[in-house]
């Protein structure tokens, strides 16, 4: 049984329309979102966890409509947005430890190789972390009650190169060895090329792919998944020059 599975799924907020979105995510499946900024894609990230209403259309989350039993999912699944939150004088530990609060299924075994995993002293004040350090508790945070299945907002974004790579490589891994399914947006950038299974382009709140990575890059002739982006808005933009000249 699918994680996700929306169909035909539109809202609108004021002038901006997202969709219509048909997508499936299944267990151990890594599903990249990218588009520029206001593409939609927290747009559609807030839907899944349940932030938002459909407009019209449908989304499910193991089954189930997320804007209607919110706790059912989170309890079961972990969100990371793309500004994460802190009290800035805990330390991490005792953020964590706040945050294990909100679940029943908190495994702090987990959290503490998780800590060691990312080399983060959780005896420090949080403000005194890093930004990848902050961007990683987050992640723990998100992870501490074992989730099924993960929305991340933009993780990625803003970071060192190679925390970036230390973050998607984390995230690949993760997937495989405990089925999680993963839903991550990302900026045009190619970023995700060695991470998801699939990808949904969005430009403006529209689709303009959705497909196996493996495969787009084979339609396209091209290994980066940002160049077909490009390619495929240009196309687009061409299309339309030429039926309104």
């Amino acid at each position: 049984m699918e994680i996700i599975r929306t169909q035909s799924l539109m809202i609108w907020q004021g002038s901006f329309t997202l969709g219509p979105v048909h997508l499936q995510l299944a267990p151990g499946e890594i599903l990249g979102i990218m588009g520029p900024k206001g593409a939609g894609k927290t747009t559609l990230l807030k839907l899944l966890w349940g932030f938002a209403r459909p407009g019209s259309g449908t989304a499910a989350v193991f089954g189930i409509p997320p804007h209607l039993r919110q706790i059912d999912v989170r309890l079961r699944a972990g969100y990371l947005s793309d500004a994460p939150r802190f009290y800035r004088w805990m330390t991490a530990r005792d953020f964590l430890k706040f945050i294990s609060h909100f679940y029943p299924n908190w495994d702090e075994s987990h959290v503490d190789s998780l800590l060691t995993d990312f080399d983060i002293d959780a005896d420090r004040i949080v403000d005194g972390l890093s930004k990848s350090d902050k961007m990683k508790l987050a992640l723990i945070s998100a992870l501490g009650h074992r989730p099924l299945l993960l929305l991340l907002d933009e993780p990625a974004s803003g970071q060192d190169p190679v925390v970036c790579r230390e973050i998607l490589s984390f995230l690949k891994q993760l997937s495989r060895d405990e089925n999680i399914g993963i839903v991550i947006s990302s900026a045009v950038s190619d970023d995700l090329d060695r991470t998801v299974d699939t990808i949904l382009m969005l430009n403006r709140g529209r689709v303009v792919h959705y497909a196996p990575s493996a495969e787009l890059k084979k339609q396209y002739g091209l290994s980066s998944l940002e160049d077909i982006f490009v390619e495929s808005v240009e196309k687009v933009s061409e299309a339309s020059r030429r039926h309104n000249a």
